[in-house]
Order: structure tokens, then C-alpha cells, then sequence
């Protein structure tokens, strides 16, 4: 008889532990192993790159000029030219189904009847790349550029009171709905005000907001618009009653498209009045600011203005009166703002009963174009800049509405100093060329026969590409 022998002893307990031991080498290694495989495959760098867009050919422009003031001796005109080599087409002019063609040649000034309502002008192909327009008064010394709709604009010294009112135009120039949300801030902070939230804009149409009756209040105010759905161009005519005037003045405000550090205001209506600084501080924190005067020798701190402090999400205004009558008889051509957060600044003139705007302006570092309306007798224009980085050079030409060049002048630049040159008589068009430095100027319209008073276009380079978002795939 045979038996089978029993198992020693311990043997079952020694595969167990062998059994365990290998379970948990798996269990351990099989992570790693899983861990170098996505290592391998995985770049070694994997912080998100950022990637400039490309430039293309710009094949569809548009801007949009305001309404016409309420002149007697105009039909609502509206210049236009093309800053591009070799442009010869037509643009676009009306709003929705008015629309009509008009000629469009570089170089050349255009003038077409746009009538008292606002216009968009829409070039394509060769008419698209530079396509400036611009729009003036008759019976008063105002003009204003006609500005592409952008994403958001901000306007810092408008009024919303008795003597001083502001209304803000959007137009919306494509036919699908559009709506804007309007940020009032004022000396208090963000002034409450939901109607402006919202506000919807029909394609092809345009909304007119008086401020006065949005919002009626006694300080300054800044407006900071942003298109949440839609393309709209905004712009604000300012309007000024001073008591015991016989007549208001009028006259529009330039945008600026963001706050700085650091702005130039460039272009200070000449003769003695009422000069206000406003300043705006979007932000939460409290911002300081510093405020100098340009010449074409120096940028230097006047005497009886000290530092600004404006409070977090409002709005500072500063009497100037004092300081720049004789700074400007003496040959003052611009305000700086030098801050520790960003704001945005305007100098609102009032001289001889006039009303005009200079602006925080935006650096250029290629050409500008501006169109410039007929001076009149007793007149002139002249091209303010400052703000040069490095030393540089400027090339200002002039020419007539007919393409003629009337002047070309070439002008050195350097840091903290301005510089001032004077335009001929018959000047329609001037551009503005900067070599080697960036600058921020502006064009200075002053006349001493009727119409009297300044008006004061900022230096905009056209647009002449469009750009394409660079996009890739990325990994989760």
C-alpha cells in the first residue's frame, strides 16, 4: 500500500509569500514603467508657447464717421482718402441699404456728401488696406478722424450736466445685432447706471446716448465702452454752454483705446481760457500721478501742480487754467502723465469759445495719416509731437486735396523734447513718417477768423494688414 507524503512543513506558506512578492513588484512597477512611456512620448518643455499671428493682405476695411454737427453751411461732407501705394477703386459710404459709391485714389482727398446722420465707409481689395476718412464742422472749428470699430474705447472728461453734456453715438455697421456695455465711472467710482448695460444696436443702425439724460450728474465723468457681441464704432460729441455765451460750442472727443503709464497729450489750443486735466483710474487700486509740461526745448514740472492722486475706479479733474496760459504763450505744445497704474487723460480747452480736446495719444512707429480740414483765413496747422524713445528722425509731408505735395520737412527728434511743424495753407492730407523712435503727436488746427477757435486731431496709423491667430493643437 502506498501513501502520498504529507507536505512538508511551511512549503504552502513559502508560494503564498512568492505569490505576494511578485503582486506587489507589478504593483510597483508597472506605474514607472507607465510613468518613462509618457515621459518618452511627452515634449520636454511643455509650458504653453506663445505665437505672434501672421500678417495677411487686408481685403475688407471700414471706419465710421459720427453725425454731422448742426451746422447751416454744410451737408454733412466727409472726406476721404487711401494711405496705400497705387489705390484707385471705390468705397462704400452710407449706413444699411443707403449706401453709395464714391472714388477713393492714394494720396488724393475725396469729399462726399454723407448727410446729418452717421456713415460707415467699406473699402475691399485695393480700396481696403490705409482707408482713412474724416468728417469737420462749418460753422464751428471742430473735426474728428473717423475711427474702425474696435472691441473698446474709453473717454475720459465728458459731462452728463447743464453746461456741459457729452452724447455718445454707436453705430453699428454690419447687419447682424450688436450690443455695447457702458462703464460710467465718477468721482465717487463706478456710477450706477444699468440702462447702459446691454445696450443693443441693429445692424445697419445707429444709438445716440445723451449722457445728460442717462445719467445726469454734475462731475466729470469717464465712459469706457466695450462691444460684447458685434463690431461698434463709438464716438462722443462734447458739448460746452457756458453762461452768457450767445451760442454752445461743440465739438468731439478722440477715444483712446487703453489707459498707460505714461500719456502724451499733444496739441494745446493757443490763447487764454478755462483748461481742465481730467484723469480716470479704472482699476482697484489707488494711482499717483505726475504732470509735466512739453516745449520744443524740455519736459519740465510747472509750479503749482502738485502730485494727483486718483482713487481706485474714478475720476480726478485738475484746473490747468493757470498753468498753461503763459506755458503755451511761451511755447507749451503738449501735457505728460507719467503714473503709477494705468488711467486715461484728456485737457479740455475752452478759448475764446471754443471747445477742443487733446487727448492721451498713442505711440506710432509707422506712418500716420491724417485728413485735414480747410483752415481758413488767418489760419494754421502745425504737427505736435513728442515722446520720442531714442533719437530719430520725422518726415512730414503735406499735399492739397488734389494729391499735390506742398511741403515735404524732415525733423529730428529726441527724448524729452517736443517739436512743432508748421503745414501750408492749402494742406488736405499729411502723413507722418517716424524713423528709428516712436512719437506721439497730433495735429493742431487754430484760426483766429470765423470760424475761430482749435480743433485737434491725434496722429492714427491706418490699418494695412489684416492678422490671422496663430493656432495649433496642444496636449491635454
Amino acid at each position: 500500500m502506498s501513501h502520498t507524503a504529507p507536505p512538508a512543513p511551511g512549503r504552502r506558506s513559502a508560494r503564498r509569500s512568492a505569490r505576494l512578492d511578485l503582486t506587489v513588484v507589478l504593483a510597483v512597477v508597472l506605474p514607472m514603467l507607465a510613468g518613462v512611456a509618457v515621459l518618452l512620448v511627452r515634449p520636454a518643455d511643455t509650458r504653453p508657447a506663445d505665437h505672434a499671428p501672421t500678417r495677411t493682405a487686408l481685403t475688407r476695411a471700414t471706419v465710421v464717421c459720427p453725425s454731422a454737427l448742426r451746422d447751416r453751411r454744410q451737408d454733412g461732407a466727409v472726406a476721404l482718402t487711401s494711405a496705400a501705394d497705387g489705390a484707385d477703386g471705390s468705397v462704400q459710404v452710407g449706413l444699411g441699404e443707403d449706401r453709395r459709391g464714391a472714388d477713393l485714389r492714394s494720396g488724393k482727398v475725396t469729399t462726399v456728401a454723407g448727410g446729418s446722420g452717421p456713415v460707415a465707409v467699406s473699402g475691399e481689395d485695393e480700396t481696403a488696406p490705409g482707408l482713412v476718412a474724416g468728417r469737420s464742422g462749418a460753422d464751428q472749428r471742430a473735426a474728428v478722424g473717423c475711427p474702425a470699430p474696435a472691441p473698446q474705447a474709453w473717454f475720459t472728461g465728458v459731462g452728463a450736466g447743464a453746461g456741459h453734456t457729452s452724447v455718445l453715438e454707436l453705430v453699428n455697421p454690419d447687419s447682424g445685432t450688436a450690443v455695447a456695455d457702458i462703464t460710467v465711472y465718477g468721482r465717487g467710482g463706478i456710477v450706477d447706471a444699468p440702462r447702459l448695460l446691454g445696450v443693443s444696436v441693429p445692424g445697419g443702425t445707429s444709438v445716440r446716448l445723451d449722457l445728460g439724460k442717462e445719467v445726469p450728474r454734475r462731475d466729470e465723468l469717464a465712459i469706457q465702452v466695450v462691444a460684447s457681441r458685434g463690431r461698434i464704432g463709438a464716438t462722443v460729441l462734447d458739448r460746452y454752454d457756458e453762461v452768457g455765451a450767445p451760442e454752445l460750442t461743440e465739438d468731439w472727443l478722440p477715444a483712446q483705446a487703453e489707459p498707460s503709464t505714461d500719456n502724451l497729450l499733444m496739441g494745446l489750443a493757443p490763447g487764454k481760457g478755462r483748461r481742465t486735466l481730467v484723469l480716470a483710474n479704472g482699476t482697484d487700486s489707488e494711482v499717483r500721478a505726475d504732470v509735466e509740461v512739453v516745449t520744443g526745448d524740455s519736459v519740465f514740472a510747472p509750479k503749482g501742480i502738485p502730485e494727483v492722486r486718483v482713487a481706485p475706479q474714478s475720476v480726478q479733474r485738475i484746473s490747468v487754467s493757470s498753468v498753461l496760459g503763459d506755458a503755451i504763450a511761451d511755447g507749451a505744445i503738449g501735457l505728460q502723465v507719467t503714473a503709477s497704474g494705468p488711467v486715461t487723460a484728456t485737457v479740455r480747452s475752452y478759448v475764446a469759445g471754443d471747445l477742443s480736446h487733446a487727448v492721451g495719444g498713442a505711440p506710432i512707429d509707422e506712418a500716420a495719416t491724417v485728413l485735414v480740414p480747410k483752415v481758413g483765413k488767418g489760419g494754421s496747422a502745425t504737427v505736435e509731437l513728442a515722446g520720442a524713445t531714442r533719437t530719430g528722425a520725422v518726415t512730414v509731408v503735406a499735399r492739397s486735396a488734389s494729391g499735390a505735395e506742398l511741403d515735404t520737412t524732415k525733423v529730428d527728434v529726441i527724448p524729452d523734447q517736443g517739436v512743432s511743424v508748421e503745414l501750408p495753407a492749402r494742406t488736405a492730407l499729411v502723413t507722418v513718417t517716424p524713423e528709428r523712435t516712436p512719437v506721439v503727436g497730433a495735429v493742431l488746427i487754430a484760426a483766429r477768423a470765423t470760424p475761430k477757435g482749435s480743433a485737434v486731431l491725434p496722429l492714427t496709423v491706418p490699418a494695412m494688414n489684416g492678422l490671422v491667430p496663430d493656432v495649433r493643437p496642444g496636449l491635454p
